[in-house]
């Protein structure tokens, strides 16, 4: 997509090529008295699925969404909210994935993550409540076995 020199005196700040990048705003609702068109929800982290091991495609970039207890990946240039069926919060703060066997199809691959925050207190469980791993697939069908 970029039609000017990918190096250079500004190759660092990123605005050799505007056109290169997409901006997608988080789903959720804003802070009262912010800008309308923004989102208090926040990535801490984006990770991109190059092997496709979680079944939405090859490359797709999936960020961990702090004020959303979800994941959200950006597939065919739209947000897919991932929700993690979970009643004690998620607070995710990475995402990896791992194909354990390739031809096992959706059942051998997945992605990891865990749910951990330095405010335990606020969660159901309180201060005995400690960090929480997570392996998640997604299924081709709902009925897929």
């Amino acid at each position: 997509k970029c039609k000017g020199p990918l190096n250079g005196p500004g190759a660092a700040s990123g605005k050799l090529c505007p056109e290169g990048w997409t901006l997608y705003r988080m789903p959720g609702p804003q802070f009262k008295g912010m800008d309308p068109s923004g989102s208090a929800n926040h990535a801490y982290y984006i990770w991109v699925d190059r092997y496709n091991t979680l079944g939405l495609g090859a490359n797709v970039p999936i960020a961990s969404a702090n004020g959303a207890e979800s994941l959200l990946a950006v597939v065919d240039g739209k947000m897919v909210n991932l929700r993690v069926p979970y009643p004690l919060g998620f607070n995710t703060k990475l995402v990896d994935g791992r194909i354990d066997d390739p031809n096992a199809g959706w059942k051998g691959k997945g992605l990891w993550t865990m749910s951990g925050t330095r405010t335990v207190f606020h969660n159901e469980g309180g201060t005995q409540n400690s960090p929480k791993v997570y392996k998640v697939q997604m299924r081709p069908d709902p009925l897929a076995r």
